[in-house]
């Protein structure tokens, strides 16, 4: 798996043996999947002639998938896997989905990496070999199947176990400017949750887009993630295209940038003026 921050910066060599899924173009791979927004502006623009599929889907997968299907039409057996990891990646979520997640949902919040499960696992090396065997599970056995392994119900366990302190450590963290939900996590380590739950909490109902902050690498660069409210959908924000002005990316409704130590508190600054709206008259 590759940092899309290592992809920008130029630190991973691209050749015509790789497939890029879900990340920036890169006019040296073999094939390039993706569906962000931020890639249909992209300067210099896509050349028309790339191999390989974009489009706005709600999910990568789901543009791969669409990709194969013509020459592979056993695929189809995977279209409820496909419909599911639709739900989650383009955030149509109901509270139910975000607070008792079920099948593939779960399956989802469980693999995703802004879960935080592999930062804070009790076993990080355990979880990313757990991780790494799924592909190939998804494959043979059912979603019912694989969650019922003793070693996904240990990560199941966890994830479900570490909620209420999450919960806890997002209060401490967040406060609503406004309509903006904005969380620092720097210098903190929040336990794993899914990143839907923000928006379900009752003191930051009344915002409507969300602004993060966490400590990166080695204090050198820091991530700022931003994204509309599943459940307050009024933001008119283009976030995707707000992120890409930092050198970051997403879609209309989420998207992440990685400004650089000397840079982070003015682009943070820029960002959150950028997401506040005018109070509105009471007169």
């Amino acid at each position: 798996m590759v940092d899309i921050k290592d992809m920008l910066d130029g630190k991973i060599a691209i050749t015509n043996e790789d497939i890029l899924c879900n990340l920036p173009y890169h006019p040296d791979c073999y094939l390039w999947f993706d569906h962000h927004s931020s890639e249909a502006r992209r300067t210099p623009p896509v050349p028309t002639n790339f191999q390989g599929a974009f489009s706005l889907s709600p999910s990568a997968a789901h543009v791969i998938y669409d990709y194969f299907l013509p020459f592979h039409p056993k695929l189809e057996r995977f279209k409820g896997l496909i419909k599911d990891t639709d739900m989650v990646d383009s955030a149509d979520l109901t509270e139910e989905n975000i607070y008792n997640p079920q099948g593939n949902i779960l399956l989802g919040f469980l693999l995703d990496p802004r879960s935080r499960m592999a930062k804070h696992a009790d076993n990080s090396e355990r979880y990313r070999a757990w991780q790494a065997q799924l592909p190939a599970l998804l494959i043979s056995e059912s979603t019912d199947h694989i969650l019922e392994l003793p070693e996904t119900q240990h990560w199941i366990d966890q994830y479900k176990s570490s909620q209420a302190a999450a919960i806890a450590v997002l209060k401490e963290t967040t406060k609503l400017e406004g309509n903006v939900i904005f969380s620092d996590f720097r210098g903190r380590t929040a336990p794993p949750v899914n990143r839907f739950v923000i928006y379900s909490l009752p003191e930051f109902a009344a915002g409507n887009i969300s602004v993060q902050i966490s400590d990166g690498s080695d204090d050198l660069w820091f991530e700022i993630s931003v994204g509309h409210s599943i459940f307050n959908r009024t933001s008119m924000v283009d976030v995707g295209d707000l992120c890409g002005w930092y050198g970051g990316g997403g879609h209309r409704a989420v998207g992440v940038c990685r400004p650089g130590a000397d840079d982070v508190d003015q682009v943070l600054e820029e960002i959150l003026h950028a997401c506040m709206e005018a109070p509105v008259s009471q007169d």
